[in-house]
Order: C-alpha cells, then structure tokens, then sequence
C-alpha cells in the first residue's frame, strides 16, 4: 500500500457551495461552504474513497495530467488509515454451556467468530 497519493480536482462555484469535482473518479463528488474548506473536503473525501478501493483490492486510477486549470489534493495515507480504524465494543452474551465447553476446548476467539457470525446475518462481506 502507499502512503501518499496526489489526484487533480476541479472547482465550481454552485447556489449551495463549492462543487469539488475528481478528475480520475468519475462518481465522486464533494462541496465545499468556502474556499478554506476545499482541500479538507476533497482530502477526506478522496481518502475514503482510497481505503474502499484498497479493501476491495481494487486498482487505483493513475492521476489524469490537467490542463493547468485544476488543483491538485494530497493525501497520506497512514493519517487516515488511522483515524478511520475501527473501534471495538464490548458485549455480553449468553450461549449454551455446552457450546462454550466445546468452544473453549477448540480455542474459539469469541469475539472474531461474534464479529465474523454477525457479518454472515448481515450479509456483510471482509
């Protein structure tokens, strides 16, 4: 995985803000209140849009070259990574005892086979 990433945007002034448009993904669209507020925007957003691609083992676009007219948003990504990891919640449950006897004696992580069963619920892939 990378660890920076530099895509073109460009910016359009709109009734409801700053339209943030990327170049090299054609489905993502942010907006702005003002122009402090572009790179923020469009760094978050591009981000997000990095770190499903990467769970997705999805290739990433090359970044288009511009005509001059667009700006350029930077990102690095261990900032993100970070902020963005999941965080964990305690749970109580109750299961047969016989389940847990058999459990235990198989080393079941509790916890991973909640979390992989809840996901299975919910239709939920990795």
């Amino acid at each position: 995985m990378r660890e920076n990433y530099v895509y073109p945007v460009k910016t359009k002034e709109t009734d409801d803000g700053i339209e943030i448009e990327f170049l090299d993904f054609p489905n993502l669209v942010t907006y702005a209140e003002n122009r402090e507020e572009i790179i923020p925007m469009a760094q978050e957003a591009l981000a997000v849009t990095i770190l499903d691609l990467e769970n997705r083992n999805k290739e990433l676009p090359k970044p288009t070259m511009t005509d001059g007219n667009a700006l350029f948003v930077h990102i690095w990504m261990p900032y993100f990574r970070n902020i963005t990891k999941e965080i964990y919640i305690k749970k109580s449950v109750t299961i047969p005892q016989w389940l847990d006897i058999l459990a235990k004696n198989n080393s079941v992580n509790f916890s991973a086979a909640l979390v992989k069963g809840l996901k299975l619920e919910l239709g939920i892939e990795n």
